[in-house]
């Protein structure tokens, strides 16, 4: 695969027990019927210099199947508040989805709810979806990094808010209960596989990115021509910036940054349309989900904890209380994004 580099924005700035799930359901989406298609990896390279790039690969592992079609689009990453005082940086790749194999041959059907989910395999960083993960150096970045990665819908800077705002037309974060992402809710021709193993992975995380079109909807046309690239989904994470440490090598926390790092997915089509409402989006009211929810004709409306949104027609809502990041289901070592169930 050609790297591919790609433009990038730059807005600057100073300063325990498995799920099964979740809090509480309503209006739950369709069991089990999740299509895998693929395993890729994406990465991020050279990340805060102005030679950013990023980079879509097939993983060549015998459960592999056809994959799909996506080529880089842009980049762009931001930092908000000071290094030493809780300081975040916020990473996102916008791609383009073709309805296709990653080979280029068309798909003969048209495929709704393509969603990037985020997997562990077992050469993974820290039990994480993050595969490898280096400083400016070359070297490996400190123990805990990786498993301080969030992910969060496609984010940019609000001078007027002074903050970090979800970025109109890439909120494709999507999350889901432990019960949803188990083996038994994939299927091949409308065969459940039996373990992960099947997937070519050793765990799936509830948390993955959505392929929407610019034309509103989810659904990517068959047979698409050459260069049809219908769909569009943002990748995109926040993470600790590494404060200035004299205790450490080296010392400026700047020298300690993830570098590059890549992360591993799995491409399926999930048969429920829905949307999820991300913790940075939780202050702008309901208006905006309504409208993102009308854009992608979603049924069923994903809340994180926090949430002030109120269950109702024509969004009705469930709160999934945790979302978990690394390790597996389960373990009492387990990362969240959030986990705050009773």
């Amino acid at each position: 695969m050609t790297l591919i580099t790609v433009p990038r924005l730059w807005p600057l700035v100073a300063g325990v027990t498995l799920m099964l799930l979740g809090c509480a359901t309503q209006n739950p989406p369709a069991a089990g019927g999740m299509q895998p298609l693929g395993l890729i990896e994406v990465s991020f390279e050279q990340i805060g210099s102005a030679d950013m790039t990023s980079r879509v690969r097939p993983l060549a592992l015998p459960e592999q199947t056809g994959g799909l079609d996506i080529k880089a689009l842009s980049v762009s990453v931001f930092d908000v508040g000071p290094r030493n005082a809780g300081g975040v940086r916020y990473i996102t790749a916008t791609y383009a989805v073709r309805n296709a194999a990653q080979d280029g041959t068309a798909s003969a059907t048209a495929r709704s709810n393509l969603t990037l989910i985020a997997v562990g395999l077992p050469s993974n960083v820290d039990g994480t979806a993050v595969s490898t993960l280096t400083t400016f150096g070359g070297s490996a970045a400190s123990a805990g990094v990786a498993r301080s990665f969030q992910p969060t819908h496609a984010m940019q800077y609000s001078p007027l808010a002074a903050k970090a705002l979800p970025s109109g037309g890439g909120e494709d974060l999507q999350v889901f209960t432990e019960s949803e992402v188990q083996a038994s809710q994939f299927s091949r021709a409308g065969v459940p596989v039996s373990s992960y193993a099947q997937l070519g992975v050793q765990t799936v995380f509830p948390y993955g990115y959505v392929v929407d079109t610019p034309a509103g909807g989810r659904t990517l046309a068959a047979n698409p021509v050459a260069g049809q690239y219908d769909g569009r989904v943002a990748l995109s994470v926040k993470l600790p910036l590494q404060p200035d440490d004299a205790q450490q090598t080296p010392p400026q926390g700047n020298r300690r940054d993830p570098w590059a790092f890549r992360l591993t997915f799995l491409v399926v089509e999930d048969p429920n349309t829905r949307i999820t409402q991300s913790l940075d989006e939780q202050a702008l009211g309901s208006a905006p989900l309504l409208a993102r929810a009308a854009g992608a004709n979603a049924t069923l409306l994903n809340t994180l904890p926090g949430t002030g949104y109120v269950s109702a027609p024509p969004l009705p809502s469930r709160l999934v209380c945790q979302v978990r990041t690394a390790d597996l289901a389960g373990s009492p070592t387990a990362a969240y994004l959030v986990n705050v169930c009773p």
